[in-house]
């Protein structure tokens, strides 16, 4: 049986609108038997049953109407306890119920179906043994309201149309409230259904993207300890060579060997980097400032012949701080790369700070000049890994992911100039909760 997890305070306003709609039923039921079809009552009976569901529909809107309920984490215990209230709570308003249909003619009232209600309630509260046993109460109920009621005829019905009017109007009355029943619980439960499908798919997702993560970073820490030995060689062959090669030719050559070789064991240290941050709770706040520069930095020596321009309010940088890992650095160098393959004479990265949000939210963009991508592609970039004409593949995957874990939004458009002619790719990023403010001296 699915049960749905629903909020105490939720739990007890679905309670106070079943206990509500039988208070109405109730009132207006004996009001138009009474008043209409003049059938004679035991009004004593009958009022003390219906003061005692009004003061139970009070005291649990009162409950309702609290603010300070808990919203604490459920436990194992805290559950069973939450399971022994509620089977309780219904088991007094079946109770109440079947002491009103006692007095009104026993299972022959066709209002003995709102006993369904409270049953009704139970599945969307209850887990299966405590729901199981609120339907054995129920049915031993039903099965004594067969054999101990009031019989009708004490009521002292005027004729056999009488009766039948009764019992007519009686189930045309519950068959229109079951239909609202209907509309005003089943409908929202749907709802709530969907939206926790929802969340279920968008977690689920999420977690199919955080073992994909997981696994290309295994490869890459392994990757790393394979490779540090060779470079290690590299590098001490490239001391060997700066004696013996004496050509202009050669030193050159020799000089681009040694940029490569920075390039990689740069590479190599932010992965073990990488790995440390990984086992720390709480990722560094790194200056904005900082974090600009040093991805400016390692860009030039990834592409020494490009030029990245960083543009922004400089008077900001040094008002923030930027809490994350070393991730978040590289999807961005995953994109900026992209841009530099087809437009190694111009990048561009602007940013900007949305201070009025809350929390304070990042903008990034990043704009090449290297042709854009047709409609179709754009639509799908980035959402799965896969191979482009403009080498968008792998790289955007993880970027989007990443960007993902920090709460982040990526969106992919052409760049046009004036005349709508498409100039490039543009890369829109947003970026929030990572963002905190440097405490000034007088604060």
């Amino acid at each position: 049986m699915l049960r749905i997890q629903i909020p105490q305070p939720a739990q007890i306003r679905y309670y106070t609108s079943m206990l509500l709609f039988l208070s109405i039923i109730w009132l207006v039921t004996l009001g138009w038997f009474i008043g209409h079809l003049k059938m004679q009552f035991s009004l004593a009976w009958s009022s003390v049953w219906l003061l005692l569901l009004l003061l139970t529909l009070s005291s649990s809107f009162l409950l309702s109407r609290n603010k300070r309920l808990s919203k604490g984490r459920s436990t194992n215990q805290n559950c069973r306890k939450d399971n022994w209230l509620w089977m309780s709570l219904l088991m007094w308003a079946m109770l109440i119920n079947s002491a009103l249909l006692y007095a009104t003619g026993g299972t022959i009232n066709p209002l003995t179906h709102l006993l369904l209600l409270p049953l009704a309630l139970g599945m969307l509260l209850l887990s299966p043994p405590f729901f199981m046993s609120l339907a054995v109460f129920s049915a031993l109920l039903y099965l004594l309201l067969n054999y101990y009621y009031v019989p009708i005829m004490s009521l002292k019905v005027q004729s056999l149309q009488a009766f039948f009017a009764w019992h007519l109007h009686g189930s045309m009355l519950v068959f229109m409230l079951l239909v609202l029943f209907l509309a005003l619980f089943i409908l929202p439960m749907k709802s709530r259904l969907d939206q926790q499908q929802r969340l279920l798919e968008t977690q689920q997702r999420s977690a199919l993207e955080t073992e994909y993560v997981l696994s290309v970073a295994s490869i890459a820490s392994a990757s790393a300890h394979q490779l540090s030995t060779p470079l290690n060689t590299l590098t001490f062959l490239h001391d060997l060579l700066q004696s013996e090669v004496h050509s202009d030719t050669g030193k050159d050559y020799l000089k681009t060997m040694q940029e490569q070789l920075i390039v990689c064991t740069q590479a190599l240290q932010n992965l073990r980097l990488r790995a440390d941050y990984a086992n720390k709770n709480q990722p560094p706040n790194i200056p904005l400032s900082q974090f600009f520069k040093t991805l400016k930095q390692e860009f030039a020596l990834l592409h020494p012949r490009s030029s990245l321009q960083i543009q922004g309010a400089s008077n900001a940088l040094e008002s923030y701080t930027i809490s994350a890992d070393p991730s978040l650095k590289l999807a961005l160098m995953n994109l900026l790369d992209n841009g530099a393959r087809y437009s190694p004479e111009w990048i561009e990265l602007q940013w900007q700070l949305n201070e009025t949000a809350k929390p304070c939210e990042l903008h990034l963009q990043i704009r090449d000049q290297g042709g854009g991508l047709n409609a179709d592609l754009l639509d799908n970039l980035g959402k799965a890994p896969a191979e482009s004409p403009h080498g968008l593949g792998m790289g955007v995957f993880l970027s989007r992911m990443i960007l993902n874990r920090f709460h982040g939004d990526i969106q992919f458009a052409n760049d046009t100039d004036s005349a709508q002619k498409i100039r490039g790719l543009k890369v829109t990023i947003w970026l929030s909760d990572i963002l905190q403010k440097v405490p000034t001296t007088s604060e």
